[in-house]
């Protein structure tokens, strides 16, 4: 795990959002892992982020400015029922350097949203996702490779053992239910 690069990013925004859209660029798969943000080869869109998408789509748009040429045909589901789909194989550059080569995406229509393309689990699961919204502030982080798990559960239960860790049995419960701690949080103690 020394010799092991760590990418992440993490993006803001006030309120809860309705979708994650940050900016990517995507090319034909090329060697380098420092591509300058200014490379012509790399083409600048806004990607959908889909834990709903089996794997990654670019829009026919977004296939044309990249004059891509499909290496295969592929069955797609979509809202629309199904169909066949061009596939290409392609570069993703997610904000903060983070590369992604060679990934096989599919066509999608170019209506599909105000993105040229989706990123979809066979990228997310490549790492971690994580989504808060804390203060009304919507947090949203990435990171490749996984370093640890994430279980909300078992924090959410540290937090309370530390939370009621000097409460007497006869004190008011922190939680604010102006009930003795007895019979609140502290029941099955």
């Amino acid at each position: 795990m020394s010799n092991t690069t760590f990418h992440a990013f993490t993006t803001k925004s006030v309120g809860r959002l309705r979708e994650i859209i940050t900016d990517i660029g995507v090319s034909l798969p090329f060697i380098g892992d420092n591509i300058p943000k200014t490379d012509n080869r790399i083409l600048r869109t806004k990607a959908l982020w889909d834990t709903g998408a089996t794997n990654c789509v670019v829009t026919k748009l977004t296939a044309k400015n990249l004059n891509l040429k499909p290496i295969s045909v592929s069955k797609v589901f979509h809202a629309d029922g199904e169909s066949l789909a061009n596939v290409y194989l392609v570069n993703i550059y997610l904000p903060n350097n983070l590369v992604v080569p060679s990934v096989r995406v599919t066509e999608c229509a170019d209506n599909a949203g105000n993105f040229g393309m989706i990123i979809g689990m066979d990228v997310i699961t490549m790492g971690d996702l994580s989504i808060t919204n804390y203060e009304d502030k919507t947090t949203v982080s990435f990171r490749i490779p996984s370093v640890k798990t994430i279980d909300y559960v078992k924090e959410a239960d540290d937090l309370r053992k530390i939370q009621f860790k000097n409460v007497g049995r006869n004190d008011f419960c922190p939680c604010g239910s102006k009930l003795k701690f007895k019979n609140c949080h502290g029941k099955n103690q």
